[in-house]
């Protein structure tokens, strides 16, 4: 067995001992919170945008995974490194979305949390200015992305500016997030696709 699939095991055993020592030391109804279905409040499709919002953000993570396996490490140093780049920020993103993690170091901090997504957004500006080569990728991969940064920028400007109560506001955020979440995994897709093709030319 691999390393990976060694070290995918191990912590897969430590969350599951985690959540049995927790409900043996607390009680079911304490431990439910970790565990509980998203429909479980009767409300039909209650966090569907959140779960298609995290779905795209790993979906896109995974994709960069398999790029990753299609690279040569030591031969192609600035794809290997601008993949795991983006493994890492989506898989995060995926996690910031799901558990609210800039919310609440926002609320740590005393300041508006959009401004800490907004910085990682300048990150990922980085990382594919410095490593993406993004001359080099389809015209696809690029309306895909620059799609995903005019709705990303909207999603920012409404969150950061607009009025918390004003009408239409948190599903014009919600709303925008998710395009931008779905052109980011069809920039990954488009990339994936032209990794493929290239490894298929070179093969013949």
């Amino acid at each position: 067995m691999s390393i990976p699939r060694i070290f995918l095991f191990l912590l897969l055993a430590v969350y599951s001992l985690t959540l049995m020592v927790i409900e043996w030391q607390t009680s079911q109804d304490f431990v439910r919170q970790f565990v509980t279905d998203i429909g479980e409040d009767k409300i039909l499709f209650y966090g569907i945008n959140t779960t298609l919002s995290v779905f795209l953000l790993w979906a896109t993570a995974l994709l960069f995974g398999i790029c990753l396996l299609c690279v040569n490490k030591i031969k192609e140093r600035k794809d290997y490194l601008f993949y795991l780049s983006q493994i890492i920020m989506f898989a995060y993103l995926g996690f910031d979305d799901r558990f609210l993690i800039h919310e609440q170091i926002g609320a740590w901090l005393g300041r508006n949390d959009a401004y800490l997504i907004l910085g990682l957004g300048l990150i990922e500006i980085g990382l594919l200015v410095w490593l993406g080569n993004l001359r080099q990728k389809t015209k696809a991969a690029r309306v895909f992305l620059y799609s995903a940064a005019v709705f990303f920028a909207i999603m920012v400007i409404i969150d950061a500016k607009f009025p918390s109560q004003m009408l239409l506001r948190l599903s014009l955020e919600d709303i925008t997030k998710l395009w931008a979440d779905i052109c980011l995994a069809l920039f990954a897709y488009e990339i994936l696709k032209q990794r493929i093709t290239q490894l298929s030319q070179n093969s013949h």
